[in-house]
């Protein structure tokens, strides 16, 4: 079941992931299986604004500032972005955030 995002959700990394950023690449562990991420520019923006702890909507409006996107699309990528990311168990949602709307 795909949880609910709002513009006022916060995420956290989750335990057992290790990340680097190394020249602007971007490569995402997860320890337990072994598997490795990598992301494109924006999945980049949007994973560091995410591991800050910053809210839906200051990913949001940090895609639109760096990148020639609508706001719409942007909050649509980065929402299906953190779809992805919950499935893979890369984020969690922040203690706290669960019972937000």
């Amino acid at each position: 079941m795909e949880k609910k995002i709002s513009r006022k959700s916060v995420f956290q990394t989750a335990e057992g992931i290790s990340w680097r950023d190394i020249k602007g690449e971007l490569i995402v562990l997860q320890l337990a299986s072994g598997e490795y991420f990598s992301f494109n520019e924006i999945g980049r923006l949007a994973w560091l604004a995410l591991a800050e702890q910053k809210s839906i909507e200051q990913v949001i409006e940090a895609v639109v500032a760096e990148y020639d996107v609508s706001l719409a699309q942007a909050e649509t990528d980065v929402v299906d972005f953190v779809q992805g990311l919950l499935s893979n168990k890369l984020l969690i949602q922040h203690p706290g955030q669960e019972d937000l709307p």
